[in-house]
């Protein structure tokens, strides 16, 4: 919405309040509102945003997931400090392989030291973009977010998560072109990446919002599809690594794949370029594909196969759910 800038008095500049948002709010004059300066534009709220949200709890007790949840929310919620009490005397085993959802991976089953709580929490700390330790002592550290996010960043960083699946859509498909499984070795890695820019987003978009709020809800659920996409990627790397021998061959599954990865390298291009003709597109891709999945399974009679052909559906489904949201962000 616009406003024009009144002159009033000598040296002052005022602008009116939309209706509305003063009705639902309930001011009137004489009533005070926080506004405050964000890159070049000013945010006006009804409650004061340069408050310092402060956090603090004891993990004395828990297990890794538990922890680990705890740390998402505090970091999602937009803390820009937190305070984890322990018990110093705790050792756990590694935490790497609860950084993301497929607490199965092999790579790191294998890894039976415990550690010290205060390297693995150092450890979980590094996960977070924007979270340093700044202080410490016998049975606390201190967390905090260095820099203030912005919407450059959020913009930046689901950009990146774009990019990073695009990124294992590609590889999965010269994995099943080549019957090289080794090549996606490093496949759990791009999806704590993933993981990082996901959560990166979300707590941006808890602390700054979107100017439009119903927007705002739309790209949490964005987001959320994102993450899930990014895992049954990772759990097609998953099965070839470790569930074929190197002398299957994945004819019918390659041409899935491809149109797969087709969809989604043409979704990216609609959500920041939304155009009727590539949204007809990517129906035609669906509908193209639709028959061919089913027909295929049929024909397969290797179960670990038919495991690569559902993890491929599940992505399909994923992909018209993000079109669906991506159109109710044009109205």
């Amino acid at each position: 919405m616009k406003r024009k800038i009144i002159k009033q008095g000598h040296n002052t500049l005022t602008i009116t309040l939309p209706s509305e948002w003063t009705k639902r709010f309930n001011l009137n004059s004489g009533k005070e509102i926080d506004l405050t300066e964000r890159e070049n534009g000013l945010f006006l709220s009804t409650e004061k945003t340069g408050i310092h949200k402060k956090t603090e709890f004891d993990i004395t007790g828990m297990d890794l997931p538990t922890i680990w949840k705890y740390f998402m929310a505090v970091y999602r919620e937009g803390y820009e400090e937190v305070i984890i009490k322990f018990n110093p005397d705790i050792q756990l085993e590694n935490p790497y392989k609860f950084f993301s959802h497929h607490q199965l991976d092999l790579r790191y089953k294998k890894e039976p030291d415990k550690k010290h709580i205060e390297e693995i929490l150092h450890g979980f700390v590094t996960r977070f973009i924007g979270f340093e330790v700044v202080e410490h002592g016998k049975d606390y550290i201190v967390i905090r977010e260095m820099g203030e996010p912005t919407s450059k960043e959020f913009d930046n960083s689901l950009r990146r998560v774009f990019l990073l699946i695009q990124q294992m859509a590609e590889e999965t498909l010269e994995a099943l072109k080549t019957n090289n499984s080794k090549m996606l070795t490093h496949m759990h890695d791009v999806d704590i990446n993933i993981d990082k820019f996901h959560d990166y987003c979300i707590r941006i978009l808890n602390k700054i919002g979107n100017k439009e709020p119903r927007k705002s809800e739309l790209l949490f659920s964005t987001l959320f599809l994102l993450e899930l996409l990014g895992d049954e990627f990772k759990s097609i790397s998953h099965h070839l690594l470790y569930d074929f021998k190197q002398d299957i061959h994945f004819n019918g599954v390659i041409t899935i794949a491809q149109s797969i990865k087709e969809q989604f390298d043409l979704f990216y291009n609609l959500f920041y370029n939304f155009d009727k003709d590539k949204l007809k597109h990517l129906s035609e891709i669906d509908m193209g594909r639709y028959f061919t999945v089913t027909d295929t399974r049929k024909k397969t009679k290797d179960d670990d196969v038919k495991e690569i052909f559902h993890h491929l559906r599940v992505i399909a489904r994923y992909i018209n759910a993000l079109t669906e949201l991506r159109i109710e962000m044009e109205f």
